[in-house]
C-alpha cells in the first residue's frame, strides 16, 4: 500500500476509526513509531504523519509534512462503456485505474442487461483501495448515462469500437474525446445507424472480444 486514504488528511491533527483503524491497527498491526502517508485524492499533497496516540477503538495523528507530488495518467483517456454484469465492471475497475483511464461513461445500451445496478459509491471505494495500491493521487471520473442516445449526444465527438472499422493497433487513436465500447453482443443495428457519423476502429483479427477485454485493450492503446 503506497498510502492510505482519508478525506480530511491534510488536518494538523487527524484522527483514524472505523474501517481504516481496523486496516492499520489490526490487520497490518502498525506501530506507534511509524510514520504514515495519506492522501485525500482531491488535492496531488502527499501527507506524513506522527502518530500520538492509539487506543482500542481509535488513534490520534500529527502532521509532518506535506509535498506536493501528483501521480497522474500522462494521457486524456475517456472510455464510454455500454454496462455489463456489474461483478465484471467492479474486476476490471483497478486494473483500468492503473492503466490512467481518465473518466468512464457508463450507459444502457439496447443489449445490456437492463436489471444491472452499477453503484458509483461501491465503484468510488473500489477505485480508492486501487489508488492505495498504485499510487495514482486523483480518482478517476466516472458517471452513468440512460441510454446510448444519451451518451452520444452528450459526447458526439467520441468515436467507436466495433467491426469494419480502422485497424486500431496501426492507427491507434486519441481516446481524449471517448470511445464507445458496446456490451456482450455488441452495437444493434439502431445504434449502428446512431454512430454512423463517428470514426470506426477495430481489430484485423477474425477474434471476437469480450466487452471487458475490448476495454483493457483500447485503455492500453490509447493515447
Amino acid at each position: 500500500m503506497r498510502f492510505a486514504y482519508a478525506p480530511d488528511a491534510g488536518v494538523a491533527s487527524l484522527v483514524i476509526a472505523g474501517e481504516l483503524y481496523t486496516h492499520l491497527y489490526h490487520s497490518r498491526r502498525t506501530k506507534l513509531e511509524k510514520k504514515l502517508f495519506f492522501r485525500n485524492l482531491n488535492d496531488s499533497y502527499l501527507y506524513t504523519y506522527e502518530q500520538t496516540n492509539i487506543s482500542r477503538k481509535h488513534a490520534e495523528l500529527r502532521l509532518c509534512t506535506r509535498v506536493d507530488m501528483p501521480v497522474l495518467p500522462n494521457r486524456e483517456i475517456h472510455i464510454i462503456w455500454a454496462i455489463i454484469e456489474s461483478k465484471t465492471i467492479e474486476k476490471t475497475l483497478p486494473y483500468l485505474n492503473q492503466i490512467g483511464v481518465g473518466k468512464i461513461t457508463f450507459f444502457y445500451a439496447n443489449r445490456s442487461q437492463k436489471n444491472e445496478k452499477i453503484s458509483i459509491e461501491r465503484l468510488t471505494k473500489i477505485l480508492i483501495h486501487s489508488c492505495e495500491q498504485c499510487g495514482r493521487s486523483a480518482l478517476m471520473d466516472i458517471e452513468i448515462l440512460p441510454d446510448s442516445q444519451s451518451a452520444h449526444k452528450q459526447y458526439p465527438k467520441a468515436c467507436v469500437f466495433d467491426f469494419g472499422g480502422k485497424d486500431i493497433y496501426r492507427y491507434p487513436p486519441s481516446l481524449k474525446d471517448g470511445i464507445f465500447i458496446g456490451p456482450e453482443g455488441g452495437f444493434d443495428l439502431a445504434e449502428k445507424t446512431l454512430f454512423k457519423d463517428c470514426s470506426t476502429y477495430s481489430i484485423a483479427t477474425d477474434f471476437t472480444l469480450k466487452s471487458e477485454c475490448a476495454t483493457l485493450l483500447l485503455a492500453s492503446l490509447g493515447r
